[in-house]
């Protein structure tokens, strides 16, 4: 099974950069909003760093990397009004692998509902939502190579009209001889069209290289993702996370996709701290168009002593 999964990896990520590229449009577009107040407070430039839960939605590969069985919740004030949350378990198991499983919501209540396009009275309200459900193994192929793969189940619904389907998502995390740098290739959301009554629509496909580097000698992290969608042309996800006496950490960061898409600030600020076998992270990300969102994270080490702090991981 291990060597069939490496295969499969190596396969789907080498060849990323000779996918055929063809017109239309992405459904389940909620798969491409950052899962992760830390990742988000970096930018999203996190797939060759994926050392915590959220490693589930970026790089499943990472999740090897996460010593003890954790939980964690996020909350994204997202915008529009809009509800989006995630919950998050990962559990280490045997021969140095681990497994994981998630759910992802955004959604919303109370939509006005009109007779017709044009007019003002209202008849009543509806619903629409897309959720996710994600289930991912990891483990240690060979030395400083790890693996991954993530299954979802996808649902959509926006009143009586609603579809499903899954994804896939394939990830390799190297952490290479040089002393605190690490890459990756991952490959995401790989799997059929989605298919509503009337429509169809192709997942949100997308392929990224990314690098990192931990200091060695300073409390300084930066990562780095470059991104290739389907249907669209390159975009870049950078940032960093800085401890200050070894608790507080600050972080800054770049989403060019949502510079793009929603006119953004340009520049996503967090900052994070442990509390005991708990830490709590923040992240403030602007758009121009829709206004300030606001993500706040809440993860639980379920057992040992105090979560390992990021520049404690190896």
């Amino acid at each position: 099974w291990g060597r069939l999964m490496a295969l499969a990896c190596i396969l789907l990520t080498t060849t990323a950069v000779h996918a055929e590229i063809s017109p239309g449009k992405d459904g389940a577009a909620f798969l491409k909003i950052g899962v992760g107040a830390r990742a988000a407070g970096m930018g999203n430039g996190f797939s060759a760093i994926a050392d915590d839960t959220s490693a589930i939605f970026y790089n499943p590969a990472g999740l090897v990397h996460i010593s003890s069985p954790c939980i964690s919740t996020m909350y994204n004030q997202w915008i529009g009004g809009l509800m989006h949350g995630a919950i998050t378990y990962v559990n280490p198991c045997f021969k140095q692998s681990a497994i994981g499983i998630g759910a992802v919501y955004l959604g919303t209540n109370g939509i006005p509902r009109y007779e017709k396009i044009d007019s003002l009275t209202q008849t009543g309200e509806y619903r629409a939502y897309d959720a996710s459900f994600n289930c991912a193994y990891a483990f240690h192929f060979t030395r400083g190579i790890s693996l991954g793969i993530n299954v979802k189940g996808i649902q959509e619904k926006i009143d009586n009209e609603e579809a499903g389907g899954f994804a896939i998502d394939f990830g390799q995390l190297y952490h290479t001889p040089i002393e605190g740098l690490s890459l990756s290739t991952v490959v995401q959301n790989v799997g059929p069209d989605m298919r509503f009554k009337d429509a169809e629509y192709k997942l949100p496909t997308c392929y990224k290289l990314g690098i990192a580097y931990r200091f060695p000698d300073y409390p300084l992290l930066m990562g780095c993702d470059w991104s290739k969608p389907l249907h669209d042309k390159w975009k870049i996800n950078a940032g960093f996370e800085c401890k200050i006496l070894n608790t507080v950490a600050l972080r800054g960061g770049f989403d060019s996709q949502l510079f793009e898409d929603l006119n953004g600030g340009g520049l996503n600020l967090g900052f994070g701290f442990p509390i005991g076998p708990y830490t709590i992270d923040y992240a403030l990300v602007p758009t121009k168009r829709m206004g300030n969102t606001h993500r706040m994270s809440i993860g639980m080490q379920l057992g040992g002593d105090d979560l390992v702090t990021t520049n404690e991981r190896e």
